[in-house]
């Protein structure tokens, strides 16, 4: 008896953690916080790569309804038409009569790796769709701090000695007390300063520069005339820069880095990928149907072609596509087209909204810019005032119909201050929006779209984009960013299916929700898949476009957040999240302006719903199990105990 007394009580709910902590939640229910839209707020990426057919029952039980594509980078890489022709610069154009299936840029032509490939047929060409053709510069990462003194250029193109050169160049380098030349959207402060080699004349040819030797891990050329007149472009085959006559190697792609790119590329038009025509097809097939978010290309596209593809899918085929996204994280190098300066990017959008309205004026145009980044030109304006100067000078601020931001957030931390970020991350967002709208109040309230958002893979000790502490990140992400932005705000959760190396490597990750991989856990719904789904079906109502009443819910523990939300039908719902490891909370909670039945439903989820497993190849989920379900006693005053790393959803329905 002593013995079975002993295992009952090592079951016990209040034995199983080293500690139980007392807390308290007060919920306010006449406190309204603010409203919004589910069907808006829950919204998800699918792509090209990966084909969201099989999933399409899952995405729908998570209460994914607002789906954007094509996905991320391929945005500025993909031609909804495969049908088309090159013209004579080598830019696609897409046929008007005509249609195929969609497409993806398989090579660009002349992008800044050409100058390392070793092969001097090839070059890198600058863009002269540009506001700075006088300022075009390639610059070139060394991996550490070196002691560059000589440069050799080969301008142009060995095949064609007519391509432009610049005609007025200097070296320069990035000064090593600063912050390191980020190449995410250029660095705000000017870091970059000249060596000996200062507006030196250029000739076509193979060129030799010698400068005195500076100390630096970053060496730039500036390019300030251009053989081709005062808005020509530039090309560069090769680069070599020496140390004491010892070249100093550059053999990684994302090691040299150029203002802009001439568009020029081959398509992929034989690979099947999942196209734009099965994308809406797909859409047809939720209930209610879905809302696609069109990411258009601008990269390395043209406006012409976007008011085409508004053209082919709302007039031709009646789609009615309300939502359409200029561009994907364009001051990003790793973009087609990028890194593109804002300045440079507000101009384009000004010239693809004005082209895409004429064809349906009733379509709403999303603008890409980053509110916290640099523009990219080292002026120290901050992106999103640089973007509203730019548009108030053309009188089009109206233009801007939303604001897209990606969030990826707290680089390099410990996973306990990517828990905590969310909170601080959007009280900051909503001030700094604010700061640099001031003097423009149409704008106070511009929806806000986080078209990307999930952990990022230097979370320390490991990844967690396929771990339970994602679900617990989400989760308060989520709800802080509903708290700030209510009814003005959406997103899109990055994303349905990607792939990564989680299965392979033990502190590996992948975004999507569900794997992506075929074998024996392809599908398999990752920690975030639940999450969604309880904030969807459980706190909030899936695909619903009625107005939910987020109400004042406030914890005393910063490790326990709490977020109540009022439905339609008048159910109060408390969402729980402990982001504690390994202490449970024993919370009081009290219930003000409002009086519950005395039974409430209760959504569970932790460590026993959902482990990560990296003892067995290919790494997997064990378990991934629904949140239980299960009901308890609750009133105005009552209590509950939440479990580490975990996420609980209770709805009260009122007293009639």
């Amino acid at each position: 008896m002593k013995k079975l007394l002993l295992i009952l009580g090592l079951l016990s709910p209040f034995a199983l953690y080293a500690e139980t902590i007392p807390a308290s939640i007060a919920i306010d229910v006449s406190a309204t916080v603010t409203t919004f839209k589910p069907f808006n707020i829950f919204g998800n990426n699918t792509n090209g790569w990966a084909s969201p057919v099989p999933v399409k029952d899952k995405i729908q039980a998570a209460g994914n309804y607002l789906l954007r594509y094509p996905g991320g980078s391929w945005g500025d890489a993909y031609f909804w038409n495969g049908a088309g022709s090159y013209d004579a610069d080598g830019n696609w154009v897409v046929s008007e009569t005509e249609y195929a299936n969609s497409c993806i840029v398989s090579e660009h032509l002349h992008d800044a790796p050409r100058i390392i490939d070793g092969d001097d047929t090839t070059a890198w060409r600058s863009n002269t769709d540009t506001d700075y053709p006088n300022g075009q510069w390639v610059y070139f990462d060394l991996k550490g701090q070196m002691n560059p003194d000589k440069i050799v250029i080969t301008w142009g193109n060995a095949a064609d000695k007519a391509w432009p050169y610049a005609k007025k160049l200097t070296i320069q380098y990035w000064d090593p007390s600063n912050e390191r030349q980020w190449m995410v959207y250029g660095a705000e402060k000017n870091g970059w300063i000249n060596t000996s080699a200062a507006e030196i004349e250029g000739k076509p040819g193979v060129q030799t520069v010698k400068f005195a030797a500076v100390r630096t891990q970053y060496i730039r050329i500036l390019m300030q005339i251009s053989s081709a007149g005062r808005r020509g472009a530039y090309s560069i085959a090769s680069v070599k820069i020496y140390e004491k006559e010892n070249e100093l190697e550059i053999k990684e792609k994302n090691c040299v880095v150029a203002s802009s790119t001439n568009t020029a590329s081959k398509l992929n038009t034989g690979w099947h990928i999942f196209g734009f025509g099965e994308f809406m097809d797909f859409c047809g097939t939720f209930t209610p149907k879905a809302q696609p978010v069109i990411i258009v290309n601008v990269g390395s596209s043209n406006p012409e072609t976007a008011a085409a593809w508004v053209k082919y899918a709302n007039i031709k085929k009646g789609y009615a596509i309300k939502y359409w996204e200029i561009g994907n994280e364009n001051g990003g190098q790793w973009e087609a087209g990028g890194p593109m300066n804002v300045y440079d990017y507000t101009r384009k959008f000004i010239k693809y909204y004005e082209a895409m309205k004429a064809v349906d004026p009733s379509i709403t145009i999303l603008a890409q810019c980053n509110y916290p980044d640099a523009t990219g030109v080292y002026d120290r304006v901050p992106g999103y005032k640089a973007m509203i100067n730019r548009l108030a000078k053309e009188k089009k601020t109206k233009y801007l119909e939303g604001l897209v931001v990606h969030q990826y957030p707290i680089w390099g931390q410990p996973v306990e201050k990517v828990l905590a970020c969310p909170k601080q991350n959007f009280a900051d967002m909503k001030r700094m929006m604010a700061e640099q709208a001031v003097g423009h109040p149409e704008l106070a309230n511009v929806p806000v779209w986080i078209t990307e958002y999930n952990t990022e893979g230097t979370v320390k000790p490991h990844a967690i984009s396929t771990r339970l502490e994602n679900a617990l990140f989400i989760t308060s992400y989520l709800c802080e960013f509903i708290s700030h932005f209510g009814d003005r705000g959406y997103t899109n959760y990055w994303d349905v299916l990607n792939g990564g190396d989680a299965i392979t490597n033990e502190n590996g990750g992948d975004h999507g929700y569900m794997q992506a991989e075929e074998g024996e856990y392809q599908y398999q719904e990752r920690a975030t898949y639940w999450a969604m789904k309880m904030l969807t079906n459980n706190w909030s109502s899936p695909g619903d476009l009625n107005d939910h009443r987020m109400v004042e819910a406030k914890s005393d523990n910063t490790l326990l957040d709490a977020f109540a939300n009022v439905k339609p039908d008048g159910t109060m719902s408390l969402l729980v999240i402990n982001k504690d490891p390994a202490k449970a909370y024993n919370a009081q909670i009290t219930i003000a302006g409002f009086k519950p039945e005395g039974t409430a439903k209760v959504w569970t989820f932790d460590s026993s719903n959902y482990k990560w497993n990296t003892e067995t190849k290919p790494y997997h989920a064990d378990p991934s199990r629904a949140p239980d379900e299960n009901n308890m006693g609750v009133g105005e005053k009552f209590g509950r105990e939440f479990k580490p790393y975990s996420i609980t959803v209770l709805n009260m329905k009122p007293v009639k």
